[in-house]
């Protein structure tokens, strides 16, 4: 009896979507494909309905936000901010330092949101060095941008 032959198959990878999201998000940009891969494995992925309020100014919160799909408002003492769409991020500031939240952040359409714990985001920089650099380089520049932005980058050495 005759062996028949199978057709050779290219083994593709299949690239996980959250991936590319996470690379637009300037927290993670500068990380490996192989840090990449590891961040993702920690994050949820969360379904909101428009009008919820998703972290509110002096409250606490423990997650960082990544938004997928819609959009969302920030306010600050009542006052409109931002307006945030797919590829931003909030929630980091009050997430690494455990105090309140500095903002209010309010979906204004139904959102598709990557979500990173305290816990899961404490667990992906305690296993790799390198990512934990790269996040914490990230947040400094992102002080300075603000404090410039605020016109107070006098304060920030």
């Amino acid at each position: 009896m005759a062996r028949r032959m199978l057709p050779a198959y290219t083994r593709r990878s299949v690239k996980d979507p959250r991936i590319e999201l996470l690379r637009q998000v300037p927290l993670f940009a500068q990380l490996s494909a192989k840090q990449l891969d590891f961040v993702v494995t920690r994050v949820d992925e969360v379904d909101v309905a428009k009008g919820e309020t998703l972290i509110r100014e002096g409250d606490g919160n423990h997650a960082m936000h990544i938004i997928v799909e819609g959009e969302a408002q920030v306010t600050v003492a009542g006052t409109p901010r931002r307006v945030l769409g797919p590829g931003a991020f909030f929630g980091e500031i009050s997430m690494m330092d455990r105090r309140p939240a500095t903002a209010t952040v309010t979906s204004l359409s139904p959102l598709r949101l990557l979500v990173l714990s305290h816990a899961q985001f404490r667990d992906a920089i305690k296993a790799d060095l390198d990512l934990s650099m790269a996040v914490l380089a990230t947040m400094a520049q992102r002080l300075r941008d603000d404090a410039e932005t605020r016109g107070d980058s006098a304060d920030v050495t």
